[in-house]
């Protein structure tokens, strides 16, 4: 687990930032953010590094989207938490996401349907829907999802704080879309994006819909106001030498972080 300040002030520990598995020292695990005690923005493999305590004060999930790697820690972790929290945690998603969630994973057969077990009554998971530009709160959060392209229903988070404006674009390609969202959101401090290809995958990025180097200077190009930080999450282990190598090719990159 690494606490990062880097310039935010928003309280935020990185758990998982990775594209994949590997046996690299440096590999987090998979996307887990933890804000403050209580909230989770992704549920992948970093989670684990969460010991039963301070599991058991996590609240609230925030789901960009329902592949293994945002998701894969999401069950093993709400099955720690029988007789230690007195209500459900609220898993936070688009409606898609739910769906899959439901049908594929807390469906008795892959996991129990925890919005049941231990009762009805009292289940530990409860899912809540989130629409893109329908702000809430948390904490002292204000949480803002945003729609991003990517191969299957994703949303964005835009998390602001008394202090500073977090964007998480989840995973995501370049798209005028997106551009048209982030300047919509204004001034950002922090903006944590994708890049799991090299320049090199263009065309396997392009078909999966992730990041490239060169699409994410595409994006910012496309931005009215540049962030204060750009923080680099997703890179896939098998190709991080090539992807460092780009990126540092970036005139910006003084203002990239490739984490963790």
């Amino acid at each position: 687990m690494q606490h990062v300040s880097g310039g935010l002030a928003m309280d935020i520990d990185i758990l998982g930032c990775s594209g994949g598995v590997s046996g690299n020292p440096r590999n987090t695990g998979t996307t887990c953010f933890r804000l403050g005690e209580h909230i989770l923005l992704d549920a992948g493999s970093g989670l684990s590094k969460l010991d039963l305590g301070e599991q058991r004060k996590i609240t609230d999930v925030l789901l960009s989207h329902a592949h293994m790697d945002h998701i894969s820690d999401l069950p093993g972790f709400l099955a720690n938490l029988f007789d230690h929290i007195q209500a459900p945690v609220r898993v936070h998603a688009l409606n898609e996401t739910i769906e899959v969630l439901k049908d594929c994973i807390f469906n008795y057969q892959i996991w129990p349907d925890f919005t049941q077990v231990p009762s009805p009554e009292k289940p530990l998971l409860e899912f809540v829907v989130v629409e893109p530009w329908q702000s809430f709160k948390l904490y002292n959060y204000d949480i803002t999802p945003f729609f991003v392209e990517h191969s299957v229903p994703t949303t964005g988070y835009a998390i602001k704080d008394a202090h500073s404006h977090l964007v998480f674009s989840a995973d995501t390609t370049y798209s005028q879309a997106l551009s048209d969202s982030l300047n919509r959101l204004g001034h950002i401090d922090t903006l944590i994006v994708e890049c799991a290809f090299p320049d090199s995958k263009l065309d396997i990025a392009q078909t999966s819909k992730h990041m490239t180097p060169s699409l994410i200077q595409m994006m910012l190009d496309d931005l009215e106001e540049q962030p204060k930080k750009i923080w680099i999450t997703h890179i896939k282990p098998a190709y991080e030498k090539q992807l460092r190598h780009d990126l540092r090719s970036k005139g910006e990159f003084h203002h990239w972080r490739v984490l963790p």
